[in-house]
């Protein structure tokens, strides 16, 4: 009875003693994995995380090296791998203020990738629900963002007003860069269309393209006096050759452009207020 009992001491022994080294074997391939990570060899940290993720599936620290490869393609701008890997750090996440962090992590790779609809819903869920208040200002910060380079300039003072405290001067800067956007001097692309349909080049040169108008205008010119000379001489093949293959091309072409230069007008004014405000809260937030 005696030598059983010693038996069974030895065996959990051993036991206990095969469980501590793999522990310690985990905690070791996730700090080698981090040191590598640390030194900016973002590539051979992915490879050290998904073998720890590949030996140790049912491991408490797998959310983590999901998160730290999703931070690694991040740094690598491979915005799609970053966002798998994200997403499974947050379904693995088993604390709800980790899990919110991880889904602010995931919004600002959204943002990076222009996905901007995408990380506005997913921070307003975390502002909605969330009980975590320093995350939920944080959310409402990179909201903000993610409306500024939407051009959602209403929205962007809202989220920027929970972040923000109303009489901070920090905030008062940016809402007055904001106010600015109603008062920018957009041209209207229907307009400038329109323009361009009853004479060649006018829309580009509302648009202040003075060189795409006056391109415009002399080409169009051009075909259409072939096209009335033909016509003219009787030489109605060479004139519906000129048609379908000159005047129509550079006639649509002309109006087409007249609205997409407009278009490219006002997108240069909007990026020129973000610009600003980017810069003013980035000073802000040193």
């Amino acid at each position: 009875m005696v030598a059983f009992r010693v038996w069974v001491g030895l065996v959990s022994g051993c036991i206990i003693l095969f469980y501590g080294i793999c522990a310690c074997a985990d905690d070791t391939v996730l700090n080698l994995a981090d040191r590598i990570f640390d030194s900016g060899n973002y590539e051979d940290a992915i490879t050290e995380y998904k073998r720890f993720i590949f030996f140790n599936p049912t491991s408490d620290s797998v959310e983590y090296a999901y998160y730290k490869i999703g931070l690694a393609y991040r740094n690598e701008k491979r915005w799609r791998e970053s966002m798998d890997a994200l997403r499974q750090s947050i379904q693995s996440a088993g604390d709800d203020s980790i899990r919110n962090q991880r889904e602010i992590d995931l919004s600002v790779v959204l943002i990076a990738s222009e996905n901007y609809s995408a990380a506005e819903f997913q921070l307003l869920r975390i502002e909605s629900f969330s009980q975590f208040p320093t995350l939920k200002k944080k959310a409402s910060f990179f909201r903000g963002i993610a409306s500024l380079y939407s051009f959602k300039w209403k929205d962007a003072r809202g989220a920027f007003g929970k972040y923000f405290s109303p009489k901070d001067e920090s905030f008062l800067r940016i809402d007055s860069l904001l106010s600015k956007a109603e008062e920018l001097n957009y041209k209207s692309p229907k307009l400038a269309k329109w323009l361009s349909t009853f004479l060649p080049g006018v829309g580009q040169i509302y648009a202040g393209d003075w060189r795409s108008g006056l391109n415009a205008l002399l080409l169009n010119g051009a075909t259409g006096y072939l096209l009335f000379n033909n016509l003219l001489k009787g030489d109605y093949h060479n004139a519906v050759l000129i048609y379908f293959l000159l005047c129509r091309r550079y006639y649509l072409g002309n109006r087409y452009h007249a609205e997409k230069i407009t278009e490219d007008y006002n997108n240069s004014l909007n990026k020129q207020l973000v610009q600003k405000l980017i810069i003013s809260i980035g000073g802000e937030q040193k």
